[in-house]
């Protein structure tokens, strides 16, 4: 029965005969075509997929399609190419559809990056004006500013929410404007640093004396008083442990400055108080204690320098008895990012 079969087929396909070359030359040829286009797909999309799963499903009909290719030309005719071409090409869209989702969703991100950059530059460009650092270093921020603004707004939008090669570009220029707002924002905050900020250990902050009311607490013992909220609790901990030991409450002298307070301390001729935005007082993460503490050497000092740390405080080496400041009443959270 079976040698019948193959008798019959081989007669009618001699028959076919110029049929049997464009069987040869054309489905055969598709699926060879299919299969390295796949394959170039498999290899281009690893890592850029939303679902990985397609990228198995297209490795298994690319190995059944290679199967298939070095199959007999019998075994070939009695399958038929057709469907596994047609297979492969809906395995290569699915792929194609998954890696459009993943570019679309690395814009997002990109995007989503780039705004806290983008708001901080926009602090510190506002925060400067006027103050006397370099313009042009004012204006390449500006500048990047801009160009940011306009990436992100238009990246991965309209026509090119289907074209992954302009899917993929908007990630890079969103990632290249995020570099350059960064880098132009650095320098920025460095030049008015130079210009606002005298002593090597002060850093200029926008931030500083205008901390919102929202990101302040009150002192519980000393009410008027307020440090950052994040900072209080190491604070509290840090007067039980102290009124156990003295049997008083720490006295807080000053806290949280507003930036005209810290204004109107500071004087030029004197290191004593840091200009306005140069000062962890201005940031909520510095206070002056009295009460004995206020001198070196002190029963209440000493037991401060050797026990503030584990509750998060500390006395900064600019106020040491050796420092720019000798300060014994000045100490700061460790969260603190510069010396005062």
């Amino acid at each position: 029965m079976w040698v019948a079969v193959v008798v019959t087929l081989a007669l009618l396909l001699g028959a076919a005969g110029g049929g049997l070359v464009w069987y040869r030359g054309s489905t055969y040829d598709d699926l060879a075509a299919q299969t390295t286009t796949a394959q170039a797909l498999l290899t281009t999309s690893d890592g850029k997929v939303a679902d990985p799963a397609v990228r198995d499903d297209l490795t298994l009909e690319v190995d059944d399609a290679r199967a298939l290719l070095g199959a007999s030309f019998l075994d070939r005719m009695t399958t038929g190419t057709t469907g596994a071409t047609a297979s492969l090409e809906q395995a290569s869209q699915a792929v194609h559809a998954s890696m459009l989702e993943h570019a679309r969703a690395e814009v997002e991100a990109a995007r989503t990056s780039l705004a806290p950059v983008q708001e901080r530059g926009e602090k510190i460009y506002a925060a400067t004006e006027g103050l006397g650092a370099d313009e042009a270093v004012r204006t390449r921020l500006r500048e990047a500013l801009d160009a940011a603004a306009t990436t992100s707004e238009t990246a991965g939008s309209g026509a090119s929410a289907d074209d992954l090669a302009a899917l993929e570009q908007a990630v890079l220029d969103l990632e290249a404007g995020l570099a350059t707002v960064a880098t132009s924002t650095e320098e920025m905050s460095t030049a008015q640093d130079a210009v606002s900020c005298p002593a090597p250990d002060q850093v200029w902050d926008p931030d500083g004396g205008r901390v919102p009311d929202s990101a302040l607490a009150a002192i519980p013992w000393s009410p008027s008083d307020r440090v950052r909220a994040e900072v209080l609790d190491g604070l509290v901990a840090l007067d039980a442990a102290y009124l156990e030991r003295f049997g008083v409450h720490l006295t807080i002298n000053s806290s949280y400055r507003t930036y005209e307070e810290q204004a109107d301390l500071y004087d030029p001729s004197s290191p004593i108080a840091a200009p306005p935005g140069c000062s962890n007082h201005g940031l909520g993460f510095a206070v002056d204690l009295g009460g004995g503490v206020q001198a070196f050497g002190t029963p209440q000092y000493e037991w401060l320098k050797q026990n503030a740390e584990t509750y998060g405080w500390t006395h900064p080496d600019f106020a040491e008895p050796d420092g720019r400041v000798p300060e014994p009443w000045h100490w700061e959270s460790v969260l603190a990012r510069a010396d005062d």
